[in-house]
């Protein structure tokens, strides 16, 4: 039985059987890892502030022939405000979940990691929560190969510089001409296009100074999920836990 060091964040916590908790981590090293951490549900077991989501640590692990099981953890940023902030909270599990049915076990992706770090990072700030979605959402998709085409049109290839639309079934943008060849593509303007090719160049402390109104926002919102929803089939689960969340604040 061997041992091996990871700098990973905790992705997903379930408990097992009376004390123990199954971890999914994604970690700089392999990727994502599911690992068990014992007694992690006790008071005062060391590994309970570690099996915490969003938790940002030095894990040590040791390999087994089933689950692996940790041994020891060492906190780097606890992200404490992602867990007690609702509205941060509800955000962070949004975005964990994405790295979580994005990626496989054991298949390390060399910048998503560092990418992980900066989104939890723009969490905790106070930034713009829905641009920070939408910048984390195209970066995914752009980091694992699924990005839409956006500065052309897919068909055809002609540059666009005004109103347009957007085809998911297509993979991307379509001028007017273009459009006519697929009537469930839904209306997008040309500055929706930019400014999500300004996320995706831009980092997070830079993006939260964009000022977008509010129709370009839900454009935005339309071609990120729509995309994320033909990938997987489904909408992500967090996002109707997050949307009542913002929709409880609003009106307050």
């Amino acid at each position: 039985m061997s041992l091996y060091n990871l700098e990973a964040v905790v992705l997903r916590s379930r408990n097992l059987g009376e004390a123990d908790k199954i971890i999914t981590l994604y970690s700089r090293e392999r990727g994502k890892v599911r690992a068990v951490a014992r007694g992690a549900r006790r008071p005062r077991n060391r590994l309970r502030a570690g099996a915490e989501v969003c938790t940002h640590g030095q894990y040590l692990v040791f390999e087994n022939r089933g689950l692996d099981a940790i041994s020891q953890c060492d906190i780097v940023n606890s992200h404490r405000q992602l867990r007690e902030d609702l509205v941060k909270a509800a955000g962070g599990a949004y975005v964990l979940e994405l790295f979580d049915v994005f990626t496989e076990e054991g298949e390390p992706k060399g910048d998503l990691f560092p990418f992980l770090l900066a989104v939890l990072q723009a969490l905790e700030a106070d930034a713009d929560l829905e641009l920070v979605l939408r910048a984390v959402e195209i970066g995914l998709l752009a980091r694992l190969g699924y990005l839409p085409e956006l500065k052309a049109c897919v068909i055809c290839g002609k540059s666009l510089s005004e109103a347009t639309a957007f085809s998911v079934s297509r993979g991307g943008a379509l001028c007017a001409a273009c459009r006519q060849n697929d009537v469930d593509a839904f209306s997008v303007t040309a500055g929706t296009l930019a400014t999500l090719n300004y996320l995706l160049r831009t980092p997070f402390d830079q993006a939260r100074k964009l000022r977008v109104p509010s129709d370009m926002r839900g454009e935005l919102k339309n071609i990120t999920v729509s995309c994320i929803r033909a990938l997987l089939g489904r909408d992500i689960n967090s996002a109707a836990f997050l949307a009542l969340v913002q929709e409880t604040v609003r009106k307050s």
